[in-house]
């Protein structure tokens, strides 16, 4: 995941300077456009969405200050960090109060600009995984009124119909989990539930879905109809069978359009979830946390931070019993097949299937052979990772300038791009800059102005119609970036070509 960051100063050479200094980093932020002072940066932020602003304290028409003021009123999810000298900082003190995050003091080492924007990044990041938790949950809680005719806001089931009407309803059985030859305890089969709902949420992610368990055997499910609902269905239902050992079948029971529909259903009054016996508590929340913090690792492509933060993890492991460590490597083998099926889905299809499958941690009879095969897979996943950057730098930067020249004029962010050719979006940031000696927000925009001038000089079209055919959305940020880049606002440009074509 990464975040968009405006650059705001009234210095274009110090502003210039930030910008390539974040472009040629590995930070987890991509500089989505920048802003001379606090008015321009506010059209900025309706154009880019920024989740964080640097902001100087100092600037013409709006400052830093009044910036943040206004920040903490219209958009207070955005994140702000003032830039200030010395003589001005008591007076940049007064932004804590309008929710600024930090504050860098000039001048300031590479070492503080690093240590800043990856705080900053850790919170963007928590903030963006608790905003998705609190949505499914607050979604699930419905669907459980809904089903079970409990007590339900009238708002929220307005809204909360606007999102699933039309799915379909199902219901998922899953056979006994004791197998033929297997002698399962209680505490494996807790596991083997765990890992149950964690292929169900797994392979979800590219189909709408909503669930929660009935029992240890039954879960209800709003399904996205049509193919990619069937797909999922088989999807889990294959993936059950493979990796657990089960047999299940799938009852569509009808189609929801309001959230009355539920009321009744055959499912009422059948939710007994049985004691899992886990010897410590696992839930889904828990594995999409240590997810996300191992995916900061990988955007930001620090591999030694990333050794540390899972032999910590595997140390922790080790001073647990048997049960409990099992249920703990488990959670980090799910992690990591979440990492793969999620965002990194064309890296390997097969390692990301394979760590979902819980039976071969079950039959572990000791701590340290757990713990021995675990530190195998560790190394073989941050491998993996290590050797398909190494494989991708090859011709990506070529692809990804083929891709800007045919797509400049619609969406052409550093995400659509990186999905494009293949790679994360910080890594295609860092080796687009290495081998160009550009950042790629600054080639799309002088590609854009480039095409703008062609326009400006062989056509009559009005300055809203070119900001639009170039790419930009907003024609008052089209002037912006066309006067940084060339000196000239755009009719300045076309009055000057006009003149020098009738000498």
């Amino acid at each position: 995941m990464i975040g968009n960051l405006l650059v705001v100063d009234d210095e274009i050479w110090f502003r210039e300077g930030l910008v390539q200094l974040i472009s040629s980093n590995q930070l987890g932020w991509e500089v989505a456009g920048e802003a001379s002072d606090g008015e321009e940066a506010l059209r900025a932020v309706e154009l880019y969405k920024p989740d964080l602003i640097i902001t100087d304290i100092n600037m013409p028409l709006m400052d830093g200050l009044a910036l943040a003021e206004r920040l903490s009123r219209e958009h207070p999810a955005i994140q702000v960090i003032i830039l200030t000298g010395y003589r001005d900082f008591e007076y940049a003190r007064r932004a804590l109060r309008y929710g600024a995050v930090e504050f860098l003091l000039k001048p300031f080492s590479l070492d503080e600009v690093y240590r800043v924007l990856r705080k900053a990044y850790e919170q963007f990041r928590l903030n963006s995984m608790a905003v998705r938790v609190r949505e499914r949950q607050w979604q699930t809680e419905v669907f459980r009124a809904a089903a079970f005719a409990l007590p339900c806001d009238h708002a929220l089931q307005e809204q909360w119909e606007q999102r699933w009407s039309g799915s379909w309803l199902c219901l998922l059985h899953i056979q006994d989990y004791n197998q033929a030859g297997k002698n399962y305890t209680a505490k494996d089969i807790g596991l083997l539930y765990y890992a149950a709902t964690n292929i169900v949420e797994e392979l979800q992610q590219q189909t709408r879905m909503l669930y929660f368990p009935l029992s240890r055997e039954r879960f209800a499910f709003l399904i996205e109809p049509g193919d990619p609902g069937k797909r999922y269905r088989d999807e889990v239902q294959q993936a059950l069978k493979n990796f657990i050992g089960v047999e299940t079948s799938w009852v569509t029971e009808r189609t929801m359009v309001r959230f009355d529909d539920l009321a009744g259903w055959s499912i009422q009054g059948q939710q007994e979830l049985h004691d899992v016996q886990f010897t410590e508590s696992v839930t889904a929340a828990d594995t999409r946390q240590l997810k996300e913090e191992l995916m900061a690792l990988l955007v930001t492509s620090e591999f030694p931070a990333l050794q540390e933060r899972l032999a910590a993890y595997l140390e922790e492991a080790s001073s647990l019993e048997l049960q409990p460590c099992k249920t703990k490597v488990y959670r980090l083998m799910s992690a990591f097949s979440g990492i793969l099926l999620s965002d990194f889905k064309h890296l390997q299809a097969a390692a990301a299937n394979e760590a979902l499958n819980p039976k071969q941690i079950i039959e572990f009879q000791t701590v340290p052979e757990l713990l021995s095969w675990a530190r195998g897979t560790c190394l073989e996943f941050v491998n993996l990772f290590v050797r398909w950057l190494e494989e991708r730098q090859d011709n990506v930067v070529l692809k990804a300038r083929q891709y800007i020249d045919g797509h400049y004029q619609y969406g052409c962010s550093l995400q659509t791009v990186a999905e494009h050719v293949h790679v994360t979006p910080n890594y295609l940031s860092n080796l687009f800059k290495k081998e160009t000696g550009i950042s790629f927000t600054h080639y799309v925009s002088q590609l854009r102005i480039e095409k703008a001038k062609l326009l400006l000089r062989s056509t009559s079209y009005r300055m809203t119609e070119i900001a639009g055919q170039v790419g930009f959305d907003n024609s008052s940020y089209f002037t912006v970036v066309f006067k940084q880049m060339t000196g000239q606002s755009p009719r300045e440009f076309r009055k000057q070509q006009s003149g020098e074509r009738s000498e």
